[in-house]
């Protein structure tokens, strides 16, 4: 556990350019920071500014230029943030966004774990809550949810209708919104892949 510990604590460090700089990998920052970088009106610059503000503690990080802001951003997103690679998830939906569908798993992490979320902001690591999202059982709310958005309806026949009725609807009332396509690179790419990779296989 010790182990586990060191390198999950929300109140870590990353060297960049033979300085340290201590980091704020907490949950709800890393969340804060992918709904930061979905925000179309704000420039690169503006996302890479604001985003290391929100996760590097310091003054020395913010006399960088630009370009060595974005190259320590991108290593806080390599140490602290980016989850191992995955084999390609078998669904093509979405089965899960962590903002749309906070609500469900802030209940979903308290039926499980007796856990509230709202009093782990700033202190549980973002890699421990994917670890604990990971191990959410069956039943628990959140799973239920992403069980009805990846099951396929199944085909007609005389004596299915409601079956396929009361699905569609619940498939329909747990729809996630459909994503804007688009060639995004480095950080936006990744956090939009976070869910992905954080989905149960």
């Amino acid at each position: 556990m010790g182990l586990i510990t060191d390198l999950w604590d929300h109140r870590s460090r990353v060297q960049y350019g033979g300085h340290w700089y201590r980091t704020r990998p907490a949950f709800d920052t890393v969340l804060a920071v992918q709904k930061l970088y979905k925000d179309p009106d704000l420039t690169d610059a503006d996302k890479i500014e604001q985003a290391l503000r929100m996760l590097v503690g310091g003054w020395r990080a913010s006399l960088l230029p630009l370009a060595q802001k974005a190259a320590l951003l991108s290593e806080v997103v390599k140490r602290e943030i980016e989850l191992p690679k995955r084999p390609p998830a078998r669904h093509s939906q979405r089965l899960v966004d962590f903002s749309l569908d906070g609500e469900y798993i802030y209940a979903s992490f308290l039926q499980a774990y007796g856990l509230d979320l709202l009093e782990e902001q700033g202190k549980l690591h973002w890699k421990r809550f994917i670890a604990l999202f990971e191990g959410l059982p069956e039943g628990t709310k959140i799973r239920e949810i992403m069980k009805i958005r990846g099951t396929e309806l199944p085909a007609p026949t005389r004596y299915n209708q409601k079956q396929r009725q009361h699905l569609m609807e619940l498939k329909a009332y747990y729809a996630l919104p459909v994503e804007g396509g688009g060639g995004q690179e480095g950080l936006e790419r990744l956090f939009r892949t976070l869910e992905a990779q954080a989905v149960r296989q």
